[in-house]
């Protein structure tokens, strides 16, 4: 008999694969478990291959909560709190290149979750040198957000130049030699 599940764990969990139409390579994987738990991930990862959780995009689950990667509470337990290894394993079919995405306000070392800074650790981890962790709430700075905007490539994601980006960087550079400004 199935267990009850909480309205959290009843997300969705998708993997999207973006392909070209002639040849049917894989550009791109987005991975989102909306707000599911330690137990929805580790289900996953008991049921599916890793290939099934590969991404180059991971919406981090639950806006970087540590309830995602471990049943301890981050608030009762700080770093004493254990991670579940099937769960993180689950999170860490990262893709060379990959980006981790937390949609929340900014990651600060403090006892609130969501978000958790451990869990910002973790994912960090997960990604390696390679990698790169965003928090929609600090990009491009804490005191005006813009969105975080990516592209799809044969290769992964990287990140687009948005008109906005492209607007502050000519605002904050110095004139040309010759100009008139």
């Amino acid at each position: 008999m199935e267990e009850e599940l909480s309205k959290n764990d009843s997300s969705v969990v998708i993997n999207f694969s973006i392909r070209e139409s002639s040849s049917g390579d894989c550009f791109s994987r987005f991975l989102s478990g909306g707000d599911s738990g330690v137990s929805i991930w580790e289900r996953l990862w008991r049921e599916y291959t890793s290939d099934d959780l590969k991404y180059d995009l991971l919406l981090a689950p639950h806006h970087c909560s540590w309830r995602s990667l471990s049943h301890d509470s981050w608030s009762d337990n700080g770093n004493n709190a254990e991670i579940s290894e099937d769960a993180r394993s689950a999170l860490a079919q990262a893709n060379d290149d990959a980006f981790i995405v937390s949609s929340s306000k900014p990651v600060v070392d403090d006892d609130n979750d969501p978000p958790c800074i451990r869990a910002k650790r973790e994912y960090s981890s997960i990604l390696g040198s390679t990698g790169i962790f965003k928090c929609t709430g600090e990009e491009p700075t804490r005191k005006k957000p813009e969105p975080i905007v990516f592209q799809g490539t044969r290769s992964g994601f990287r990140l687009a130049v948005t008109a906005a980006a492209i607007a502050s960087v000519a605002s904050a550079a110095p004139p040309r030699a010759g100009s008139d400004d």
